[in-house]
């Protein structure tokens, strides 16, 4: 199970919030801005310690109206087997691109609902791209390599980010109101939420705990629904 604790600055109830976000939903720029930073903390196995934190998404969606977001073009490098990032957060409508930056062959793919792509096989130095319309949380694989794994994360609101290795986390400019803050971890069952309210001067000492004891790692399908052969590894 888990949760998340608010501090002394987000038991207070701001009215003044409540106007600045009923004019932000009407789109008149809201004029009382600030800081939202907390910490995750992740419960695993007995004996085992946190190494991924960094992969750990934040993000902030307003209880009324809907913000604007822009899409944007990012990059999962393809870098010794591996997606680099891992794991990377998007606005809905972005384009993520895959350089292959390794000596031989790979075929990034994607049998999720609401991202199913198939980039076929290309080589070293070649890049390919695919959008990603919807929200949500997307698994991302080679065809060729059945240990690579990334995820991209697709929001509909601008106020996100990703934790740092020591958990902590910060989303600047963050509009005073009412809010669903929502922590996602690819070893977590589920994302977890809250309500909070954010003042005009920001809120601090938001500590969300996840818990990924039960986690347990498995082998997913090919682009086709078969095994991998040879278990992926080819070269």
């Amino acid at each position: 199970m888990g949760g998340i604790g608010i501090g002394g600055a987000g038991e207070r109830f701001c009215r003044a919030g409540l106007l600045v976000l009923a004019a932000m939903a009407a789109g008149v720029p809201a004029f009382a801005q600030g800081t939202v930073a907390g910490r995750v903390s992740i419960q695993e196995k007995p004996g085992e310690k946190t190494s991924d934190y960094a992969n750990t998404v934040i993000y902030l969606e307003p209880t009324t109206g809907t913000p604007r977001v822009a899409p944007s073009r990012v990059q999962m490098a393809i870098n010794g087997r591996n997606f680099a990032p891992r794991v990377r957060v998007v606005t809905a409508g972005s384009t993520v691109d895959y350089p292959n930056q390794d000596p031989f062959t790979h075929n990034v793919f994607s049998t999720t609902v609401g991202a199913l792509f198939d980039l076929g096989s290309y080589g070293k130095g070649k890049s390919k791209s695919a959008e990603f319309r919807k929200p949500g949380a997307y698994p991302v694989y080679c065809n060729v390599h059945a240990k690579m794994t990334g995820y991209v994360v697709v929001v509909s609101t601008p106020w996100f980010t990703q934790a740092s290795n020591d958990g902590r986390w910060e989303i600047p400019r963050v509009p005073a109101g009412r809010y669903v803050l929502t922590v996602w971890h690819e070893r977590v069952p589920a994302p977890v939420t809250a309500e909070v309210d954010v003042p005009a001067t920001g809120l601090a000492s938001l500590e969300t705990k996840l818990d990924a004891s039960g986690y347990k790692e498995v082998a997913h399908k090919d682009k086709n629904g078969k095994d991998y052969a040879t278990r992926g590894v080819i070269y």
